[in-house]
């Protein structure tokens, strides 16, 4: 057995798992995307939207779903974070400064227009989020799958 064998499952998910991930993330953001339309749910910075990506990050090494889907999922996440608020705001016209449509700002930047805040999403999201997506999804994959082993091996003895 190569060391490419041994790490292939690592890196590009054991079978369909990788699927099962990203198909479980999408629906999570229609979940969210309807909460938000719908005001049930508020798009910010907090330790909850943290919280639920290193949830997703765990999960998918509990499930050894891949670190490049945990990664491509979690980096859907964060775009979809930067960029649907300042979308439904720019659909529906109700955007200013300080409206819900504007988050997340917890970097500072304020644009001048509904596009432009959209725009900074679509730029901060890309970027930002890859970044966060690489460390979160990294560090979640990895003791997600020290759990996983750790409870194996404990049920076997």
């Amino acid at each position: 057995m190569t060391d490419f064998s041994r790490l292939r499952p690592h890196i590009i998910g054991d079978g369909w798992r990788g699927g099962i991930l990203l198909a479980g993330v999408i629906g999570l953001l229609l979940v969210f995307s309807g909460a938000f339309v719908t005001e049930l749910v508020a798009i910010d910075f907090s330790l909850g939207w943290i919280a639920v990506t290193a949830g997703i990050a765990i999960g998918a090494g509990i499930l050894k779903a891949g670190l490049l889907p945990t990664v491509g999922a979690l980096w859907l996440f964060a775009v979809w974070w930067f960029v649907f608020p300042p979308l439904i705001g720019y659909y529906t016209g109700d955007w200013d400064v300080s409206t819900r449509y504007t988050y997340p700002r917890f970097l500072g930047y304020a644009y001048g227009s509904a596009a432009a805040e959209l725009a900074g999403g679509i730029e901060r999201g890309t970027s930002s989020g890859l970044v966060y997506s690489l460390v979160v999804g990294t560090g979640g994959y990895l003791v997600g799958l020290a759990f996983s082993r750790f409870s194996t091996r404990s049920d076997s003895t």
